[in-house]
């Protein structure tokens, strides 16, 4: 049966690499052969494999059609406002006067919708108070899913695709935007409205007013992580504990297990079976009543999935749980492996979009190292020996109740050794399992991780997550006895903090590593772990390769030196930011957007990306003019990364040199020509940096937003045509009319340019007229809105070993070439 269930695992994952979805009929003719070949013994494993595979796909397929379905033009959604009704579907996140919250539409223009659909939506100082649960009528303007696509950020477009969500945009603030729910006014009337969740979620936020861990406990009791601080993130990122605070399968299995045992205490032990009547009592008796604990315990573990807004991972915690108990109640015997193998499959087929989700392989990493530590080290974590001591027939038989219970125990000496032995031996080992794991979060190996931890898991199984839960669930019935269990909460939880914060701000236990030092750390872990945990032979050999592999690796890594150049344009939205590397250095021009919600292109985009490729610090950035799209994000880069130099044309920006026409330096054997402005005048777009950089036989113009009138001045400097000419041309405001002239562009002439531009943005750049003037030189074009991150190669071969611009530049492209699967290009 393992064979069965791994090969549709492992089928389905192959569904993930294909570039495009097939239409419906094929996948829908796959999986009716699929079927029919379940028939045939032979070709069994065979049928497993096709369903599966088609499974994802049509899943796939469906998210993809979502909006179509309802004869709705996607090509024609982005054109102009449509006025929807529906669904609150979350808890409405608001911040520095903007709101979010995921909007399932059941009306579209008036008319009822064949098939609802989920968007995504803020509104920027809203007119009106929404609430989960409430049905309203907006204005919005929408565009497909989409999201920026680098190299080590997160993917933001697959996040909206396992949520369901098919489209994002914006509420307008109109008139028309009303409640259709049935008089919300009073108070009575909106409790039928809004969410039961909604309505805790409110009352717990009141109790906790000024209070500065509000934001952990709101986390921890309803999965909403809206209200935790930058700082807050930092403290979790650094201490690897940020699965303390996604409510996912532990969480669900401390409440499903303190339920258990609390009930079974109840029912087996407790007298109450005396106040009932002989008849009740023999009812009762005959029949299985342990079942009872079990009962109660998944309806507490589903009602905390509720709280949580029933999110994907605690769904697959309860079809773990609920699969773990069919069997206990049933009596079937089955393997660790078979169960996990069995829970996978389960939810595969209820939400075949989780193996997009890394919480999933985060779950499913975690708990197969913590099957194969028990099973490898059974006898240390039980210890040795039969001391297991039968209870007398007088406590287990006092009556046929309780004799149902057969009770076996070890000495609390010895199980506190036990339970003591096995949380530090689990840890331990899921603390090296997951470090590459880990690291690949943020791109810093957290050597805190076992240390924290080893310490905030027990202590918040057993007091903070149980407390925030009871007093959740005393809020309806008593303030007082909420209050009682939130303050207890509290206490615990400022303890952890404490401790946390003080392992955060050791330095050296956060080592930076970069992507190719996290792979060869995971071949390294992965031999290492296998030498240890099975016993095969040459388990000392292997354990030397891989030390050989991290000090050969590391050495090559360090000392990597190449004649070769990369210049990368980051997919930015409507902005630029584009990194230059060279050896062991690298360079910026423009660090993007920031605004006020605390989005920054620096923190989504360029960092990532600089620790992906393991850059800590910078040698040098260059602003090309101080608009935000252009500068916004040199705060948040100051903040987080050392930089050893800034030049800027505004004083503003505190730069420590300004760019005038006539200057340069040299960098890495790279020469930096600035071409203009001869003079700041003032005019933040005409007083951008225009760069040049060579290596002697390529050359890339970098001009910033400047406009035609810019242009014409540039050509008019005697020997400027031959300072412009360039193989790649970042295009000059983003595509815009007001630039890109065509003397401008025959005078640079160049092989390549890039636009730099958001996702189908409300400018319409590039303009049409701008790209038929490339196109008219032949350039080949690059958008970042379309391709993603675009990156371009400079081989400094000699002219004898080059016979064209194909040998010596190499370009490649975030979606075309990094990642080529249907997720990834969905629209």
């Amino acid at each position: 049966m393992e064979w069965w269930l791994l090969t549709f695992f492992i089928s389905a994952i192959l569904a993930l690499f294909m570039p495009i979805v097939p239409e419906f009929s094929v996948l829908l003719t796959l999986l009716l052969c699929a079927l029919l070949l379940l028939w045939v013994r032979k070709y069994r494993i065979l049928a497993i494999a096709i369903f599966a595979f088609s499974w994802v796909l049509l899943a796939g397929q469906q998210y993809l059609t979502r909006i179509s379905t309802n004869n709705i033009n996607i090509a024609l959604l982005h054109k102009q406002a449509y006025l929807v009704q529906g669904q609150v579907e979350n808890i409405v996140q608001t911040k520095a006067g903007t709101s979010r919250f995921n909007f399932k539409i059941s009306h579209w223009q008036g008319q009822k919708l064949a098939k609802t659909f989920i968007v995504r939506l803020t509104w920027q100082q809203p007119t009106q108070h929404l609430l989960q649960g409430q049905r309203w009528q907006l204005l919005v303007k929408l565009k497909p899913a989409h999201g920026l696509a680098n190299t080590g950020g997160f993917n933001y477009q697959t996040w909206l695709l396992q949520q369901q969500i098919v489209a994002t945009g914006y509420v307008k603030n109109d008139a028309k935007a009303k409640s259709v729910s049935a008089k919300v006014m009073h108070n009575k009337q909106l409790k039928g409205q809004v969410s039961w969740r909604q309505l805790l979620y409110q009352q717990l936020s009141l109790l906790l007013t000024d209070e500065p861990l509000s934001g952990l406990i709101l986390a921890l009791g309803f999965g909403e992580r809206g209200e935790l601080s930058r700082h807050h993130w930092q403290v979790l990122s650094a201490t690897a504990t940020q699965h303390l605070i996604a409510i996912s399968g532990l969480h669900i299995g401390i409440v499903a297990m303190a339920t258990l045992i609390v009930m079974r205490a109840v029912v087996c032990y407790l007298p109450w079976y005396r106040l009932l009547s002989k008849p009740w009592q023999i009812k009762l008796t005959s029949r299985n009543i342990t079942f009872l604990p079990v009962l109660i315990s998944g309806v507490m573990a589903w009602y905390y999935a509720y709280l949580a807004g029933f999110a994907i991972p605690t769904l697959r915690a309860l079809i773990m749980l609920l699969l773990f108990w069919l069997c206990k109640a049933m009596a079937i015997k089955m393997t660790l492996m078979r169960w996990l193998l069995s829970a996978i499959v389960a939810i595969l087929l209820c939400w075949p979009l989780s193996l997009l989700s890394a919480s999933f392989w985060l779950s499913i990493i975690a708990l197969t190292i913590i099957f194969i530590t028990i099973t490898r080290y059974k006898a240390f974590l039980t210890g040795t020996g039969t001391d297991t001591i039968t209870a007398p027939s007088s406590i287990a038989a006092t009556t046929k109740l309780q004799s149902v219970v057969k009770v076996k125990y070890l000495p609390i000496k010895m199980r506190a050794v036990n339970w003591l032995k096995g949380l530090l031996l689990i840890q331990l080992v899921l603390t090296l399992a997951m470090l590459p794991i880990a690291a690949l979060l943020n791109y810093q190996l957290p050597l805190a991780a076992f240390f924290a931890n080893i310490v905030a898991v027990p202590v918040m199984s057993i007091t903070v997550i149980p407390c925030t839960l009871l007093a959740v669930i005393a809020l309806p019935l008593s303030k007082i006895v909420a209050m009682f269990f939130l303050d207890l909460a509290l206490f615990f939880l400022a303890k952890v903090w404490q401790y946390l914060s003080v392992i955060a701000s050791v330095q050296w236990l956060q080592l930076p590593v970069s992507f190719q030092q996290i792979q060869l750390l995971l071949l390294v872990l992965v031999l290492c772990l296998g030498a240890i945990f099975f016993r095969v032979g040459y388990a000392k050999r292997l354990l030397l390769s891989s030390m050989l592999l991290l000090a050969l690796g590391r050495s090559h890594l360090l000392t990597k030196q190449s004649s070769d150049w990369q210049l990368t344009v980051l997919d930015a939205g409507h902005g630029l930011a584009i990194v230059i590397e060279k050896d062991e250095g690298v360079f910026l021009y423009d660090t993007g957007a920031s605004y006020a919600s605390g989005f920054s292109i620096a923190d989504a985009a360029l960092i990532p990306y600089l620790k992906h490729r393991g850059f800590n610090k910078i040698d040098g950035v260059i602003i090309s003019h101080n608009d935000n799209d252009h500068a916004g994000g040199l705060a948040q880069l100051r903040k987080q990364l050392s930089i050893a130099k800034v030049i800027a044309n505004d004083f503003a920006l505190l730069p420590d040199s300004v760019c005038l026409a006539g200057q340069g330096f040299d960098w890495q054997g790279l020469r930096f020509e600035m071409l203009s402005p001869s003079v700041i005048k003032g005019d933040k777009n005409d007083d951008s940096c225009v760069l040049t950089i060579s290596d002697g036989l390529h050359k890339v113009l970098l001009p910033g937003d400047i406009s035609i009138k810019q242009e014409r001045q540039l050509l008019a400097m005697p020997g400027m045509r031959e300072k412009l000419r360039s193989d790649l041309l970042i295009a000059p405001h983003h595509g815009s009319k007001s630039s890109s002239s065509a003397r401008f562009l025959s005078a640079v002439a160049p092989q390549y340019a890039v636009f730099s531009t958001g996702y189908l943005n409300r400018w319409q750049m590039p303009s049409k007229e701008i790209i038929n003037r490339y196109q008219a030189l032949t350039t080949t074009m690059f958008n970042t809105a379309e391709q993603g991150m675009i990156s371009f190669t400079f081989r400094l071969a000699s002219p004898s070993q080059v016979s064209g611009f194909e040998q010596d530049i190499e370009t490649k492209s975030y979606r075309a070439d990094r990642r080529q699967y249907w997720y990834v290009n969905s629209y």
